[in-house]
């Protein structure tokens, strides 16, 4: 179009699924540049066309690119994350034939960063200079104290001081220690602090990645989750110290590694808690636990006792178009499951294990919910809200009255009741974005 809107002319039209993102003409003003993002058939394409309709040049594609910059009109700056499920930024460098709008060679590496992703980029006119937003997106451990029956949430801190992904797991019988998972050595493992202090201690600590630590019902074993490319085994290591035993596998990888590749495709940067398979336990010892995993369309949910060689017994399951949506959590008696689904909007549904029945709480204020958590005397939910101007963690009586607790700038997961009612536990999302200038990049 001309520069005061005038004659606009469509160059081309999306198909159904895509979108189109960081359109920049090219430096010689001849091309018009943008990235074209297909998640179902996970294609991320940077494309060329002249004005008025021309046929679409392929600069370079593959699931890690994110973006690029012009330096030239025959050399580009690409922004590749590491992998499609490592959110770990880097800068390569191609050659294009600015004429025909293609590449001369494979893309070469200019940096080795790692921790963080880069964002938007722009260069100096001579291409010399480049600036970048540097992003860091981290979850942490938070927690606060509940009084007036659950309605108020007093000085909520944050627990973990580290720049990494943590997110809390169980509490300890005595509400004295939190049990959590961060990636602070470089793989997943779990840890252990007093909620009256900043230092943390290893628990399950080695070269696997170990996830969703809680304690079984009698409380004399830790169990957790270990990820494997295509399986995840539940473990259990006793409490006092000593060698793991598995007591089940599972197909697939556990609900933070699917969770995370998901993030990848849609853009998103840090990891989040949603996905199967998954488990809980009840606090009473006579009660079993329970695992979600998912077979084919539907969620199956069953119980298992934690021992190795476990037997699973199916309770019940459900269909579902995404399970990864789904989010839930298991009464501290063990007797009911309350659940919702990021798709299904403003409603938490409440299943007896023992009748079958299932009751349906609706809070249409809230309509972005996304965790669950029960009260400690089982009556009332904490429920996370997240909308683009930020999350918020509400009390939830089991009629449906909902009471704000706590406001944050990022989504907000993970909400764990200690078992004296005293404290409430939460994972937040944390993000920091600084610029930085690159000087004298290589053409």
């Amino acid at each position: 179009m001309g520069a005061n809107g005038e004659a606009a002319a469509r160059v081309f039209r999306a198909q159904p699924g895509e979108v189109v993102s960081q359109v920049a003409w090219s430096p010689d003003g001849r091309w018009l540049t943008y990235i074209r993002r297909a998640d179902r058939r996970n294609e991320v394409v940077a494309e060329a066309r002249l004005p008025g309709g021309s046929e679409a040049r392929r600069i370079f594609d593959g699931p890690n690119l994110q973006g690029f910059c012009w330096l030239t009109s025959g050399h580009l700056v690409l922004n590749l994350w590491e992998a499609p499920d490592e959110p770990t930024s880097n800068l390569w460098e191609i050659d294009v034939d600015s004429n025909r709008m293609q590449p001369l060679d494979r893309p070469r590496r200019l940096t080795n960063w790692a921790g963080f992703s880069v964002g938007s980029m722009s260069a100096s006119a001579d291409g010399r200079r480049l600036a970048i937003a540097k992003r860091l997106d981290q979850s942490d451990v938070f927690a606060g104290e509940l009084a007036e029956n659950d309605s108020k949430l007093i000085h909520p801190r944050r627990l973990t001081a580290d720049e990494r992904i943590d997110w809390p797991g169980s509490w300890s019988a005595d509400s004295r220690w939190l049990l959590f998972e961060s990636e602070r050595t470089g793989r997943m493992g779990i840890f252990r602090q007093r909620v009256d202090s900043s230092n943390a201690e290893p628990v399950v600590v080695n070269g696997e990645n170990n996830w969703s630590p809680a304690f079984s019902p009698d409380g004399k074993w830790l169990l957790y989750l270990v990820s494997q490319p295509s399986e995840t085994r539940l473990m259990r290591v006793p409490v006092a110290g000593g060698a793991a035993d598995l007591i089940l596998s599972s197909n697939g990888p556990p609900a933070f590694i699917r969770a995370r590749r998901t993030s990848a495709t849609a853009g998103a940067t840090h990891a989040t808690t949603a996905g199967n398979p998954a488990f809980r336990c009840a606090a009473r010892p006579d009660a079993p636990c329970v695992l979600s995993e998912e077979a084919g369309s539907e969620l199956v949910f069953s119980s298992f006792e934690p021992a190795p060689g476990a037997k699973r017994t199916e309770i019940f399951r459900m269909a579902t178009e995404n399970a990864s949506d789904l989010f839930w959590d298991l009464s501290g008696d063990g007797r009911q499951l309350a659940y919702g689904s990021k798709s299904d909007y403003s409603r938490i549904r409440i299943r007896d294990l023992a009748k079958q029945t299932v009751r349906e709480i609706s809070i249409p204020q809230w309509p972005e919910l996304r965790s669950v958590g029960w009260s400690t005397d089982g009556k009332s939910l904490f429920v996370a809200d997240w909308r683009p101007q930020g999350s918020s963690l509400l009390n939830v009586t089991l009629d449906g009255r909902a009471t704000l607790l706590y406001k944050g700038a990022e989504p907000v997961e993970l909400l764990r009741a200690s078992p004296d009612g005293r404290y409430l536990a939460f994972g937040q999302v944390v993000s920091g974005v600084n610029v930085w200038l690159i000087e004298g990049v290589p053409h």
